[in-house]
């Protein structure tokens, strides 16, 4: 970098400080930021930031790279009268932290900006500045400061993270200033008010980091013609060292003197800190290569590289380089930087993949090939093979370079044939792995995002027959084969158990009932082979949405959700028994005589079809089991349940399944019970009756409906000791009756939580009430009150210290089973299920929003997750079919036009995305009442719905409208 002599210092005193925000507030503004989907180093995210005009007449906004994003964005700027107006992302630079928006001057009313001018001419040490931006979303904060070391190089932000962006080749100005979330885009004037840099990033010790404005006044040039500017690229990394520490790796002052190097005029050389691999100066060039010259003339420092390399795009170039004692030429070839930009993005079931680009590359010294993924929501490739550093290279042993190689080779695939993956770890090219995974049944549609360089919006297209007709089915030899793998001349009943454990994953579509979209594996039971029924735990498939499939040897089946238990963590699933040919054992299930009692001997049998564990235990008590809610997400709760405890304890990570057995006959299962992030409560696994799970199979064995006959008091039950029973006004007659029941039948129960608030005209329990008979029926067990198949109870109770017999309603256990999903403006509305009925105050309709996504047009309103929904723009929400008239009534007619012109690459003004301004009338949880208003975005969030029928066969379908 050339050395400044400071001559540019301001000598009138024309101007004061006192007067800057006066003279600047109309043409500062705070842009509101929403990245709809993950892309390149941004994830899908909602936050603020700053801008600055910089000519008036185009509606031209400077701000910085990462507040448009590489990706599908939306920005909405907010200028200091509060009127609001969106911006079209014009131009992001490939490599630096720049960026120019446009809005519409006409839709400005009242105020006329005045365009800050660039002065990067105008910046050296010592100057004193202002960083006028929105600090914290706060309009006009005004930061004071002064320039001081203007040849750093560009900071590193994130330097343990999965590729978040970092500018590269250029020069960083630093400076003190208390400037922090938000001001990133702000303009750094001087006394002027002229803009010396723009405000990028900082540290936690109040350094912030400013970016030169040579190269974006380079660029501002060509966007004020309507013209792309040109950017070359070497696929090189430099760094700025100073000629000290060039001295120590051998480069003399003297010997550079002679090869024309500056050194009393300049602070530093350039010297090349990575080389993207197969990139042009790949064999060129070397990592500790310090730069000389360039086509013979000098580069002390990016400024002077980069303007020769952005002017000989396609030519070969001459550098003249400093390596291992040795002044060298060598010959490189400039490549165009945009053919390395990823411009197009694949969301394939939530799972978005696009080119993998030089930003990346560069981070992890990887070559620019292969197809990066973004995100996996949905669980498409298994999560603890991939995160956001990976890049697949090949699929079925077929190369994909690129995103148009692998779409190829996806539409020559079969829809149920497996996928081998080839992936890397772009910042660990040791950490490469292949595995199998499949295409879900169900998954959202599949759209190509394709960005526009006349506009930067992106289009947005349906992407047909890219997944091929389902393989006709597996002829009998691979059936045949699990046949003989499963039979074992072993007739024992650990052997027969062996055979019905089945391997099960699971992949939900979107987000249900209070669960997100994490991917699971573990074992399930078959039950009834003859039906196709089998049983496992509610913590393996927890979200009713799931993409199910169990794999029987060599056969990967699909499976149907059949029945979430609303009571217990158990979930039945089903298989077509025609798929198969191999003999699966029937366990003859039945209810025995009695309960396990504390104290029996038990063996427990856990595994897969081709290991079994096998354990001696003991039953050491039977313990009411009480899971608490998670605020976080109200997932489905169990209480009123008695768990049985073995000794030694299972590992619950081993056991997702366990068959507890006695005298080879079926007495009890294991089950690991579900869990989100957030859980704190301490069991892991739960012990059921196998008498508690028989009525729901049986129904299923009967009939094709899926079960709907639960009924609860809607209370909490626990257990109180007989002395502590009598204090509650239990009489000596009753107490000499359970004395005289068997050991495990002394229960006494009494209601401690009520969950949910009746109508006041309603008979319903208290919280102390002491339930002794149901139906003239002494209660001997909690199963006893923990459901009902009968709208009305008589119940013998003990209230405050009298004994009453009352008629007490029941409530139908509801969305256990949940059947309709609806995805509008990036939420996500289902009917509300029971554990949210439970914690709500005010249900004012049969339509609740579990969450939203992150960077939709909710977000952007900051809006809560969890809660109920009675209107929408004047139109009354009752339920979910009501969310789909009023989305459709609401749907912008523009949408179709707006993404031809976005895909034939048409110049428009105007910012505004296709979507409509929409008022939401919500319901929290607690109550509260609030209303809002936002726009809808029709472009990044289309509508859809997923609906399943009645019958335990029928799958998710999906629906766009």
């Amino acid at each position: 970098m050339t050395i400044s002599s400071g001559e540019s210092k301001d000598k009138t005193n024309e101007y004061s400080w006192s007067t800057l925000q006066e003279r600047l507030r109309a043409s500062v503004v705070s842009i509101c930021i929403s990245f709809p989907i993950p892309f390149d180093t941004e994830i899908n995210s909602m936050s603020y930031a700053t801008g600055f005009v910089v000519d008036a007449d185009q509606g031209i906004i400077l701000s910085n790279r990462h507040v448009m994003g590489p990706g599908p964005s939306s920005h909405k700027a907010t200028f200091f009268d509060n009127q609001e107006l969106f911006l079209q992302p014009t131009y992001y630079d490939p490599e630096h932290d720049f960026s120019f928006f446009r809005y519409d001057p006409a839709e400005l009313k009242g105020i006329e900006p005045k365009a800050i001018r660039l002065a990067p001419e105008k910046a050296h040490s010592g100057l004193e500045i202002r960083v006028v931006g929105n600090n914290g979303n706060e309009k006009m904060s005004v930061h004071q400061g002064e320039l001081s070391q203007l040849d750093r190089n560009a900071p590193v932000y994130n330097r343990n993270s999965n590729g978040s962006y970092n500018d590269i080749n250029t020069f960083y100005y630093q400076a003190s200033t208390t400037s922090e979330g938000g001001s990133s885009g702000s303009p750094v004037v001087d006394i002027a008010g002229d803009a010396v840099a723009i405000k990028a990033g900082g540290n936690r010790a109040a350094s912030n980091y400013m970016m030169p404005l040579q190269p974006v006044k380079y660029a501002f040039d060509y966007i004020r013609r309507g013209e792309i500017p040109p950017r070359g690229t070497l696929q090189v990394v430099f760094r700025h060292i100073t000629h000290v520490q060039a001295e120590k790796l051998g480069l003399e002052a003297a010997a550079a003197a002679s090869e024309g190097v500056c050194v009393d005029e300049s602070t530093g050389v350039l010297i090349v800190h990575k080389v993207v691999p197969n990139g042009p100066a790949d064999g060129v060039l070397q990592v500790g290569d310090i730069i000389i010259a360039v086509n013979s003339a000098a580069v002390p420092g990016f400024p002077e590289l980069f303007g020769i390399v952005d002017a000989e795009i396609g030519r070969s170039i001459s550098m003249r380089v400093f390596r291992k004692g040795q002044f060298i030429t060598v010959h490189a070839m400039v490549q165009d930087l945009y053919e390395i930009m990823p411009t197009r993005t694949l969301n394939l079931g939530n799972c978005y993949l696009h080119d993998f680009s030089f930003q990346e590359a560069a981070s992890g010294s990887a070559s620019v090939t292969g197809v990066k993924i973004s995100m996996d929501w949905n669980g498409m490739f298994p999560s603890y093979e991939i995160d956001q550093r990976k890049v697949i290279h090949a699929i079925n042993f077929q190369p994909t370079p690129n995103l148009n190689a692998m779409i190829q080779v996806l539409r020559g695939i079969h829809r149920d044939q497996p996928l081998v993956l080839k992936v890397k770890d772009f910042r660990d090219p040791r950490d490469e792995a292949m595995f199998v995974t499949y295409f879900p049944q169900v998954i959202p549609p599949i759209l190509m995002y394709t960005r526009s360089t006349a506009t930067g919006f992106w289009a947005v297209e349906p992407v047909c027959g890219l997944l091929g007709a389902p393989e006709p089915k597996l002829g009998p030899e691979l059936s045949d084969a699990y046949s003989q793998l499963t039979t074992n001349t072993d007739d024992s009943f650990a052997s027969r158990i062996q055979q019905c454990m089945v391997c099960i994953e699971t992949r939900p579509v979107c987000p249900a009932n209070g669960q997100y979209t994490t991917r699971r594996s573990g074992t399930g039971l078959v039950v009834d082979p003859h039906r196709g029924l089998m049983l496992c735990s509610a913590r393996l498939l927890p979200n009713p949405t799931s993409n199910i499939s169990a794999t029987f040897g060599a056969i990967q089946v699909n499976l149907t959700l059949a029945y979430m238990h609303p009571l217990y963590p158990v979930v039945f699933v089903k298989y077509d028994p025609a798929q198969l040919t191999a003999i699966i054992p029937d366990l003859g299930l039945f209810k025995p005589d009695n309960r396990l009692c504390v104290g029996d001997p038990v063996t427990l049998l856990a595994g897969t079809n081709s290991r079994l564990k096998q354990c001696a235990a003991t039953v050491s008590g039977r313990q009411i089991l009480t899971t608490t809610v998670c605020e976080s997400c109200l997932d489905q709760v169990f209480i009123n349940t008695e768990r049985i405890i073995l000794s030694p304890t299972p590992d619950p990570m081993e056991y997702n399944i366990g068959v507890i057995c006695v005298d080879d006959q079926v007495r009890g299962v294991l089950l690991s019970l579900p869990e989100c992030l957030h859980s704190t409560y301490t069991v892991k696994y739960v012990g059921l009756d196998i008498g508690l799970i028989l009525p729901a199979l049986s129904q299923l064995r009967a009939s094709d409906i899926v079960p709907n006959s639960v009924r609860v008091l809607d209370v909490e039950f626990s257990r109180l000791s007989l002395a502590t029973a009598r204090a509650f006004g239990v009489s000596a007659h009753r107490l000499q009756d359970i004395l005289h029941s068997a050991p495990e039948a002394r229960s006494i129960f009494k209601v401690c939580r009520i969950l949910h608030i009746r109508p006041t005209d309603m008979v319903s329990l208290k919280i102390g009430d002491i339930v002794l008979q149901v139906d003239r029926r002494n209660v001997e067990h909690i199963d006893d009150i923990a459901c009902f198949d009968c709208d009305l109870v008589q119940l013998t109770i003990i209230r405050q210290g009298r004994e009453l017999d009352l008629s007490i309603p029941t409530t139908p256990f509801r969305g256990a089973n949940t059947n309709h999903i609806v995805y509008w403006a990036g939420m996500y509305f289902q009917q509300p299920y029971h554990t949210v009925l439970q914690q709500a105050t005010r249900p004012v309709s049969n339509v609740y929003v579990f969450t939203f996504t992150d960077g939709s047009p909710i977000a952007m309103e900051s809006f809560h997750r969890r809660m109920f929904v009675s209107e929408i723009s004047k139109h009354t929400i009752h339920t979910l079919d009501d969310v789909v008239r009023v989305a459709k009534l609401v749907r912008d007619p523009n949408l179709v036009e707006f993404n031809k012109r976005v895909a034939s690459n048409e110049k428009m003004i105007s910012g505004i995305i296709p979507g409509r301004d929409v008022v939401i009338r919500i319901v929290m949880l607690n109550g509260e009442d609030v209303l809002k208003s936002f726009r809808t975005n029709d472009q990044y969030f289309p509508a859809w719905q997923l609906r399943r029928g009645p019958r335990i066969d029928d799958n998710w379908v999906l629906e766009e409208f």
